[in-house]
């Protein structure tokens, strides 16, 4: 039986073949302190012993493991470490005795407290396997966990065949172990509800139509949604008590959900194992009914914004008409007085030349007009809640019937249990009395909008509560309620409260140093106190240095303005733009290649193909065709149909289907994406692509793009996209690669996505400093990105208002009241201090991922009502803020270095561009948001293809100049890898019999041979 496929086999090289390496490296590798001199001391003459004795203590130093090897097999070792150690000594032939090569190995082994992994060790392995699987099944994180697990316990990692068999047993125990579990701990009902998701409905099956998302906001999805939601509620309620007892995490939900996404129903009906079907819909049911509840939430917010847009426009349209109204009977009221002091009217023709002005008939409603002008803004609004009371109902009773709302506020709670209780079949509203109506949730100076007063019988009259303007009340307060984090909805993933995505209170109290420990972050481990004192010796620093620049003339980027008196009115910091050196004229000199070439190309000198894997390799029967997943990615990409693919290339419908449905899904896009880019940071040309001495300095920034089908993150912005609907493409960019990509909507904020994105890179290309744009910022940011090991370097406008308003101190303000550039506040550090273990907590949730990270961070960021906690971490944020702020009016070198890692990332965001415009216009394809991912990764893979093609060519130039000639070289450095003139996006595809693979080699050669590099208009970055 084959063995699960976990690593690549350059991933299992890594592990386990002997490394290649450079002088550099083996001088590092193959030194020897006292105590390796005292073991060779024992081995007498015997060089080969002790050369191989060299040899494993260096590879075991390199990556933790030792082989067996002939010294001919690494000759290059060999001549080094006799030509180290023993000059004069000839290159040895004969090879050392199993004997002796396993006693050197275990003199190593003991001076690092090493064992082997024996059977006993194993066991405990696949104990510690079998804990991993029921965190998360993912084959992946139970091996990678397994070898830190080892590397802790100084024990050998084992054979790979050995890890694959546990990691086997442990995955397939732990499913075994739930569907077992599932089946006893369920009555028949549950598994019949299960059953039904299946069973064919007339025209649809339940679950087809489970899986289909909400595409916007119309009466007709919003109903769909709600029917969804009312088909799984039961199954989600019995999951709540369920779940804890099948002792399933998070995690593992969500991947068995995905598994209940991707089969068909036809392929889930065929399973031999029932409860495993049962298992997958279990877990896709509870985490649907959570998505569902953000979807519903979501239309409930968007319509009542609706309503409200709707009641301003009203309102004012009403008050400019009582404007008019008034000035008219202004005018007519100045007339009639007018008439009794005109000398020209006879005293007894004073009364009829006044009702020639405003007639008899009308004069007293003249009088009560003009008394009292009505110009109540407020009278207008509820007016008009009370004419669209029916829409309100028929849009947004459906709403609060099926969500559950969490209210910070009793008196909000009483009147939504009592709304709720009358649309149950309470009394006709009019029926209530006024005193038996909740009414203390509503503001005060409204509540008279919301009552009437009627007689009935002759009695004398009794205040009522209107009844359709009360429910539009409590919808409005619910509202505003879950935009200030007053209101929450427990069964959803976005509106639930902050107190709820994070580590749950009692955990944290009994293990917070264990957590702590296991996240390996330095700084959440640091003193509070020492931190905040180090931070409080150089802040008095830098704001000498700062003025000291700018009075001295060290910084003359900074132009001061003063007035005749002397006194500061402003101060600027202007910033010229650097050329960004898209498309260099040096381009145009290669011929025009296809860009299945490219990829073609990239997929042989990169191996992503490898990353295309089944999402079930154990049912994958045969590789699919490189050609064919070429043709799924550009056909994503570009947002071309499958059947105009096939019209315009070489591949079949059938096979484009087949393969992008089983291979091509956005983990798959994912993985191949990063080996695409660690091939590219491993060029020679990377490093020097480096913008500062402190390493990688990457940059974020959103695209717009339209989208072709509604969706529910599909939103109207008609500055971007006119009359249609897009999303935001959110990419985070690196040395000219594009590490990482989410799909957001156009109405979510950048920068809560920000600290998610970074920590989302799992390439090889490690970030430093991260730069954005004003949206990149909140109240929160400086401080997430510092302590979780980053430096957030933004780009900063209307600079001197956010130094004015936003630098604090340590000491009082007014100790820096001669300065150019000074605090405006204090920083609270009391508070900080006080709080510093809650924050803590915070940063540790966010740490585990215990939700997405972006999740957490837009409640930090955007709560209204700050905890203890909330204002002690905005406390520090403002605090690196203000360090950032100082280097940054101080540093021009600081200033360009984020100008061009932003000119970078435009840079891409154009390439990004063309791809997606080829099939007519910037348009993403995808029907939903799963679709929409993978629409976006694959024009990142395509983006990654070109980038890779092109900085393999200026590579290979930049190594053959900085031989021959080094200004040469250092001009290749200035021309940026992100162009696509000389590729061609359109036209047939031809994938299939194309002939050779692009000889890059050739190409260089006869680059040189023919050509003289323009240098013109080259990129300064």
């Amino acid at each position: 039986m084959a063995r699960l496929t976990i690593l690549t086999q350059e991933e299992i090289d890594a592990l386990y073949a002997i490394p290649p390496l450079d002088d550099e490296e083996r001088s590092f590798l193959f030194s020897l302190d006292n105590e390796d001199r005292a073991v060779l001391d024992t081995l007498g003459n015997d060089t080969a012993r002790k050369v191989d004795y060299i040899l494993q203590l260096g590879y075991y130093r390199a990556i933790g493991t030792f082989f067996l090897f002939s010294f001919q097999k690494v000759k290059g070792e060999v001549e080094f470490i006799l030509q180290q150690y023993f000059p004069g000594e000839p290159f040895l032939k004969k090879q050392v005795s199993k004997n002796h090569h396993y006693q050197n190995r275990c003199a190593v082994m003991n001076q690092f407290g090493l064992r082997d992994a024996d059977a006993g060790f194993q066991r405990q392995l696949l104990k510690e396997a079998k804990a991993l699987a029921k965190r998360h099944v993912l084959s992946r994180f139970v091996l990678e966990e397994l070898l830190s697990y080892c590397q802790l316990q100084n024990v050998l990692r084992p054979a790979y065949s050995s890890l694959q068999d546990i990691v086997s047993i442990a995955l397939r125990e732990e499913r075994k172990r739930l569907v077992t579990k599932l089946y006893t701990d369920t009555d028949k009902g549950l598994r019949g509800q299960l059953d039904k998701l299946l069973a064919n409905d007339e025209l649809f099956y339940n679950l087809t139509l489970l899986k289909k998302d909400q595409k916007d906001f119309s009466i007709t999805e919003i109903k769909k949604s709600v029917a969804k939601q009312q088909l799984v509620i039961g199954i989600y309620r019995e999951s709540q008590l369920l779940m804890p007892k099948l002792g399933i995490s998070k995690q593992n939900i969500i991947y068995y959900a995905n598994l209940a996404e991707f089969y068909s129903i036809q392929k889930l009906r065929r399973f031999a194992d029932k409860n495993l079907v049962r298992l997958y819909l279990l877990c896709y049911a509870h985490h649907r009914f959570l998505k569902i509840n953000d979807h519903l939430v979501s239309s409930l917010i968007q319509k009542m914004a609706k309503y409200s847009d709707g009641a301003d426009d009203y309102q004012r349209s009403k008050i400019e008409l009582m404007e008019t109204e008034d000035t008219r009977l202004r005018k007519q009221a100045f007339q009639v007085m007018a008439v009794n002091i005109d000398s020209r009217i006879p005293d007894d023709q004073v009364r009829a030349k006044a009702f020639e002005v405003v007639p008899l008939e009308g004069y007293k409603q003249f009088l009560k007009d003009f008394d009292k002008p009505n110009l109540d803004r407020d009278f207008y609004r509820w007016q008009y809640y009370g004419e669209i009371a029916l829409t309100v109902k028929k849009n947004i009773r459906p709403l609060f019937k099926v969500l559950e709302f969490s209210c910070t506020k009793d008196n909000l709670t009483r009147a939504v249990a009592f709304l709720r209780w009358h649309l149950e079949g309470g009394q006709p509203f009019r029926d209530y009395r006024y005193q038996d109506v909740p009414m203390d949730f509503c503001p005060p100076a409204l509540k008279k909008f919301l009552t009437y007063k009627v007689s009935i019988n002759g009695q004398p009259s009794v205040k009522k509560v209107d009844g359709d303007r009360y429910e539009s009340m409590v919808y409005h307060q619910l509202k505003q309620g879950m935009a200030n984090t007053a209101v929450f909805v427990k069964d959803s993933h976005w509106y639930c409260s902050l107190e709820d995505d994070l580590i749950d209170i009692g955990e944290w109290t009994q293990n917070k140093d264990k957590i702590l420990k296991e996240l390996n972050m330095p700084l959440l481990s640091m003193d509070v106190e020492d931190m905040l004192n180090q931070f409080e010796a150089n802040m008095k620093i830098k704001y000498g240095q700062v003025n000291h620049a700018i009075r001295s003339g060290e910084n003359p980027s900074l132009k001061t303005h003063y007035n005749k008196q002397g006194e500061l009115l402003k101060w600027t910091l202007p910033y010229v733009r650097l050329d960004d050196g898209m498309n260099n004229p040096f381009y145009e000199k290669l011929n025009v290649s296809s860009i299945g070439d490219i990829l073609k190309f990239t997929a042989l000198a990169t191996g992503f193909m490898k990353a295309f894997t089944h999402l079930q390799p154990k049912y994958a029967k045969l590789s699919p065709d490189p050609e064919v997943i070429h043709a799924c990615v550009i056909a994503n990409a570009t947002g071309i149909e499958a059947k105009r693919m096939k019209e315009i290339s070489d591949i079949k419908e059938s096979d484009l289907e087949r393969v992008g449905k089983n291979h091509v899904r956005y983990q798959t896009l994912y993985a191949a994406n990063d080996l695409i880019m660690n091939h590219t940071a491993k060029l020679p040309i990377f490093a020097e692509y480096n913008l500062a001495d402190y390493g990688v300095h990457a940059s974020v920034d959103g695209q717009k793009l339209v989208t072709k089908y509604h969706t529910i993150k599909s939103r109207h912005a008609k500055k971007y996209f006119g009359m249609l609907k897009g999303v935001v493409l959110l990419a985070i960019n690196a040395n000219h690669l594009p590490l990482c990509l989410k799909v957001i909507g156009a109405n979510q904020h950048e920068s809560h996505f920000l600290l998610d994105i970074v920590e989302s890179n799992t390439s090889d290309v490690e970030i430093t400093a991260i730069s954005g744009d004003m949206h990149s910022i909140n109240r929160v940011n400086f401080a997430l990105m510092y302590l979780f090991g980053y430096r957030f370097m933004p780009r900063f406008t209307q600079l001197q208002d956010k130094s004015d308003n936003n630098l604090v101190c340590f000491d009082e303000p007014d100790n820096y009241k001669h300065h150019i550039i000074k605090p405006s506040r204090k920083v609270n550090k009391a508070l900080i201090v006080k709080e510093w273990d809650n924050v803590l907590r915070i940063l540790a949730s966010l740490a585990l991922k215990k939700t997405t990270q972006s999740t957490i961070v837009s409640k930090l960021s955007s709560y209204k009502k700050t905890s203890p906690a909330l204002k002690a971490l905005i406390a520090f944020d403002e605090i690196i803020m203000t360090d950032y702020l100082l280097d940054y009016i101080d540093s021009k070198e600081i200033r360009e270095v984020v100008q061009g890692s932003l000119n970078r990332g435009e840079s891409y965001h154009q390439l990004s561009s063309t791809i997606a415009k080829v099939s007519g216009g910037r348009m993403l394809s995808g029907k939903t948001e799963i679709e929409l991912d993978i629409n976006a990764d694959s024009i990142r893979l395509i983006a990654n293809a070109v980038i890779f093609y092109n900085a393999t060519l200026l590579s290979a130039l930049y190594q053959h100049y900085q031989s021959v000639a080094t200004d040469m070289a250092k001009q290749i450095l200035r021309f940026s890898p992100v162009a696509w003139q000389h590729i061609n996006f359109i036209g047939k595809y031809e994938f299939y019999n194309r002939g050779d693979v692009l000889n890059i080699q050739e190409l260089i050669k006869n680059f040189i041979a023919g050509f003289k590099i323009d240098i013109s208009a080259v990129s300064r970055l």
